[in-house]
């Protein structure tokens, strides 16, 4: 699970990226006036769909997994045999084995 909820984290992190590469290079461009065209609105795009797609892995693998936990059938917890079970038995069991001389 921990590998699915990186790449979730790591979509956010490249989607929060591009947003703010986005909004520097609007600022700079209100600024000063200058831009390079096409290049920023390509790679804001590219990662923008990067982090979205990598968001949505991550969420449908946690998904996939939960499924997959529920359809093993496993009980949430395990409940040791007692001890005072165990000597019982073996309290009976050697009741049997004795003999008269004891």
């Amino acid at each position: 699970m921990a590998p699915l909820r990186f790449a979730s984290l790591l979509g956010v992190l490249l989607a929060t990226a591009a947003f703010l590469f986005g909004l520097s290079i609007l600022w700079e461009t209100w600024t000063t006036g200058k831009s390079v065209p096409g290049y920023p609105s390509l790679v804001i795009g590219l990662m923008t769909i990067g982090g979205v797609q990598l968001i949505m892995i991550g969420i449908v693998g946690e998904y996939i997994g939960k499924i997959l936990s529920e359809m093993k059938a496993r009980p949430i917890y395990f409940v040791a045999e007692h001890s005072d079970k165990r000597v019982e038995a073996e309290k009976s069991a050697d009741a049997g084995t004795r003999t008269a001389a004891e």
